[in-house]
């Protein structure tokens, strides 16, 4: 991992997507809500009935498109059906993918308070402090 200042996003994902980018195949991860910084590392947070954080992985860009784009150009490698797809996007003009790198499973899953005082899980995402840098080392817990 290098270690410039760019963000850390904790971002919430359904437990099969994030198992897909986990085991790789899922390389990009689809949004509506497009990030505000750059963002260099994504940590993983299954969603209930899971309710962890399971690894991360290093974002290696962020597209917006049209959805129809983005289903044209990712249906490949997005790990969503089609019909799935379209429903997220239902009322999207503009939707965002981020482009999944290097990948790091934990050896265990982690509860949001064995990697930081960080609250409660963001219904999308939510921004980390520099000190989340030592999830990605596996410092922590």
């Amino acid at each position: 991992m290098d270690t410039d200042s760019s963000e850390i996003a904790l971002l919430s994902i359904r437990p099969p997507y994030a198992e897909a980018i986990l085991s790789g195949r899922k390389r990009v991860e689809f949004r509506k809500t497009p990030f505000a910084r750059k963002v260099r590392y994504a940590v993983i947070y299954a969603t209930k009935p899971i309710g962890k954080v399971l690894g991360w992985f290093k974002v290696e860009g962020v597209e917006a498109l049209p959805p129809t784009e983005l289903w044209w150009k990712f249906s490949d490698c997005g790990g969503i059906r089609e019909h799935d797809f379209r429903d997220y996007y239902a009322d999207a003009d503009v939707g965002y993918a981020i482009r999944v790198g290097e990948t790091v499973r934990f050896p265990q899953a982690k509860s949001l308070a064995e990697i930081g005082d960080f609250g409660q899980p963001p219904q999308s995402f939510r921004y980390l402090p520099q000190s989340a840098r030592l999830v990605l080392t596996g410092a922590s817990g």
